[in-house]
């Protein structure tokens, strides 16, 4: 099976957003806010991940301030046309039609950053069980793929090279007919480049 005969559901960034910093919480989140007291921000941080309400304005503004906090020139180059879908479910079948994200500590040129050779070249760690993931975030240009990982490398590249077998887990993915530079299969560069040259 494929990903393209999962069923494909409709959402909007916000659900990307969230799931993006529910996987950043203890790394990128938490060195963000480590010069400040737990106090001042571990309610709110709270409020915004685990009691998200997505169709509250002032929240969807929150995340995605947060994410822009740390992650900003990552997500400016993601394709403003992206339209965003929760798919059910990611298993062990469709791991081939991944890409590690085209970032500089991930490339490659002789697999083209699949994600089965790129995990057998990193030998990373499986430390948390995918039943405990935050969905991992993908992107291509259309439901056949293949697709790129723009959040849960990581992770899903730890879960290959493990041997760790039956995954089954939701992903959310972005579609854009656009380029992308994180997708290594577009050859492209970042988009202020492409700017600057015309």
């Amino acid at each position: 099976m494929s990903l393209v005969d999962k069923t494909w559901e409709r959402v909007t960034i916000h659900h990307a957003v969230l799931e993006w910093l529910r996987a950043e919480r203890f790394t990128n989140l938490t060195r963000l806010f480590a010069q400040l007291p737990p106090e001042v921000w571990l309610s709110g941080l709270t409020a915004l991940l685990d009691n998200a309400n997505l169709n509250n304005a002032d929240q969807n503004r929150a995340r995605l301030r947060l994410l822009y906090m740390f992650r900003n020139v990552f997500v400016l180059e993601i394709p403003p046309d992206t339209e965003w879908f929760l798919v059910s479910n990611l298993m062990d079948d469709e791991l081939s039609e991944l890409h590690v994200v085209n970032y500089p500590e991930w490339v490659d040129p002789a697999d083209r950053n699949e994600l089965v050779k790129a995990a057998a070249r990193r030998k990373l760690t499986l430390r948390t069980p995918t039943s405990s993931w935050a969905m991992p975030i993908l992107w291509g240009h259309d439901r056949c793929g293949p697709f790129t990982i723009l959040e849960g490398n990581h992770r899903l590249a730890a879960y290959v090279f493990s041997g760790t077998r039956g995954l089954e887990t939701r992903v959310i993915v972005g579609l854009s007919p656009m380029k992308c530079v994180w997708h290594i299969l577009d050859e492209c560069q970042f988009l202020m480049q492409d700017l600057l040259r015309r």
